[in-house]
């Protein structure tokens, strides 16, 4: 009888995992659809209809994962940040703290670059809604200010980086936004000059006046 009863016991237990990546799959299949119908349309804009339609699910199928459209859009945020949270552990062996400064800030640009969608997004939202990005800033993004601005510190303590008026924060922040604002404004720059801001020759351009522009900023004068 133990036999039988193994194999049953064995049955149950790969119809689990097949159960559980199912559901894995599934939602990471509703974040990938949500995050390119809330980057092409904005929070407002965004149907939950359609999330369900294009995830190939009923909508009341979608509330199993999510109860409502808040919750889908903070998990896509989340998957955005959670990611960039890695970008400092990848680069944390580097001693130099210019040298990782700028590895973090490149590793910024690679990120954004090869996910359209994700500047996009976060423009969006902070046009519709920016009391909720204050939050979400605070509690995602603030983390990894003052860990590059620790940086900044300990590199003009060494001479490494440059002292400024606007004090570690701000040239951290000034810092950030060189790699972030040529993909933010890739609607506008693509309508101006008829350059397609995401081919491969283009962010190989890009890449190249980012790492310089920012190599000048942080350089001691």
């Amino acid at each position: 009888m133990s036999k039988p009863l193994r194999k049953s016991k064995l049955k149950k237990v790969r119809s689990s995992r097949r159960a559980t990546h199912a559901i894995s799959d599934r939602y990471d299949q509703i974040l990938a659809v949500a995050e390119q119908e809330f980057a092409n349309s904005g929070y407002n804009g965004t149907s939950l209809e359609v999330i369900a339609r294009r995830t190939g699910i009923r909508k009341a199928s979608l509330f199993h994962h999510f109860n409502s459209k808040r919750k889908i859009f903070d998990a896509v945020v989340r998957r955005i940040f959670d990611q960039l949270v890695l970008i400092g552990r990848q680069t944390a062996q580097i001693e130099n703290p210019k040298e990782h400064l700028l590895a973090m800030l490149m590793g910024l640009h690679d990120f954004i670059a090869s996910h359209p969608n994700h500047a996009r997004l976060l423009m969006h939202r902070v046009l519709e809604d920016p009391a909720s990005v204050r939050r979400s800033s605070e509690v995602f993004i603030k983390p990894l200010v003052i860990e590059m601005a620790q940086l900044v510190v300990r590199g003009a303590q060494m001479g490494v980086i440059r002292k400024t008026s606007d004090g570690p924060i701000g040239l951290t922040l000034i810092a950030l936004a060189i790699p972030i604002l040529p993909y933010s404004f890739a609607p506008v720059v693509e309508a101006c000059t008829g350059i397609e801001v995401f081919s491969p020759e283009s962010i190989a351009i890009i890449r190249g006046q980012v790492l310089h522009r920012m190599d000048t900023l942080l350089s001691p004068g």
